[in-house]
């Protein structure tokens, strides 16, 4: 009889809990201390991280559903489950105290689980080479000459490729959003050409059926390292999902810095037999570069801006309006915080400003294409 007291004393513990707790903290804390290694972090990367996101990837591939939004659905159901749970027991008055301590080892396993995965699958990848080292694209300081350039470059592009794509009566896009989907990887495989260090296995992006949460998180996309899938937003305005597929697709092949991905992403769909693919890609480039000229030559800026046609401009103010509705709510404003953090804290400095610096990296590369379609 003892030995069951003994041995229930060491379950209301939660042991295995608490192990797994352990786990996790000493994963995230091990990958935290190795980040001052280089040799380490590339280590991991390139056996851990990289040959695991292979797998996985491949694995839901298979699945017609985003499995990423799959284990959110479960793990806020199982949360508030567990929580209703531990609420009646605490009503019933039944050992309060050793109650809280459980389901206080329980939120930290899962937090510590979730945290140690998101170390050990991303943040190595900020430390293994980057896009522009391994593809020799320079993204160094321009000048704000060479900068109005390209951004009049890619006004020149947007207003040609609008034309190009087929749209319904009231000027909306005649594509459905599965069928971008579809060629996404099609349309990738022109960049893994041109860059081998994009090579890889050919993934369809999953769409995300609960776009509209993602929207007030104020995302357009996601790739998710526990499972390997670039996930895109399905809500959003049309006009800019092609591009956004080949964003995500740039992070599952492995290019972890956020304006590195813009980069290939605006490439990618240039390079695009399709023409919403490269209407997307010119319009996103000249977002970008047109957003760094603004600040550096306003009276320019608008100058380019107002060479834009009627449509390109129509297509951005129903991107902008959409967006909009979003803008300044505490859920966006919380979103936006925590997304800062996790970026700088892999060496993002910029934080959510490093996706302007894309800019310096399109201006580099297109920089003689705008000088000879200019002169």
């Amino acid at each position: 009889m003892e030995n069951v007291k003994n041995g229930r004393r060491a379950r209301d513990f939660a042991p295995v809990r608490s192990a797994l707790l352990l786990l996790g903290l000493l994963t995230a804390l091990a990958v935290q201390l190795l980040r001052r290694s280089d040799g380490a972090m590339l280590w991991i990367y390139s056996h851990i991280s990289r040959p695991y996101h292979a797998f996985m990837s491949r694995l839901c591939s298979h699945f017609s559903f985003s499995a990423a939004e799959l284990f959110y659905a479960l793990l806020i159901i199982g949360l508030l489950a567990y929580l209703a749970f531990v609420a009646v027991r605490l009503i019933r008055r039944r050992g309060r105290g050793m109650q809280l301590f459980r389901c206080a080892v329980t939120l930290g396993m899962i937090a510590a689980l979730f945290w140690a995965g998101l170390c050990l699958f991303w943040t190595p990848y900020y430390y293994a080479p980057g896009f522009s080292e391994q593809s020799g694209v320079d993204d160094g300081p321009v000048e704000v000459s060479e900068l109005e350039a390209v951004t009049r470059y890619f006004a020149a592009l947007a207003n040609e490729y609008a034309e190009d794509v087929p749209r319904t009566a009231d000027g909306g896009w005649d594509y459905g959003r599965e069928d971008i989907l579809a060629r996404a990887p099609e349309v990738f495989a022109g960049a893994a050409e041109a860059f081998p260090c994009l090579q890889g296995e050919p993934l369809e992006p999953k769409g995300i059926h609960f776009s509209t949460i993602m929207s007030y998180l104020d995302f357009t996309g996601f790739f998710f390292p526990l499972t390997g899938e670039a996930n895109v937003n399905m809500a959003s305005p049309v006009f800019l999902l092609p591009s956004t597929t080949q964003h995500e697709i740039a992070h599952q092949r492995g290019v972890a810095a956020e304006q590195e991905c813009n980069f290939v992403a605006i490439f990618s769909c240039l390079n695009s037999q399709y023409a919403d693919f490269r209407y997307a890609g010119a319009a996103l480039g000249y977002i970008y570069l047109g957003n760094a000229l603004s600040r550096a030559d306003r009276e320019a800026w608008e100058e380019v801006y107002y060479s834009l046609s009627d449509t390109v401009r129509r297509d951005f103010n129903i991107n902008n309006a959409y967006w909009a509705q979003f803008e300044d709510t505490a859920v966006q404003s919380a979103s936006n915080s925590v997304y800062d953090s996790f970026l700088k804290s892999n060496g993002q400095e910029l934080g959510r400003q490093s996706y302007g610096k894309c800019v310096d990296l399109l201006t580099h590369y297109y920089l003689e294409a705008a000088r000879e379609a200019l002169a």
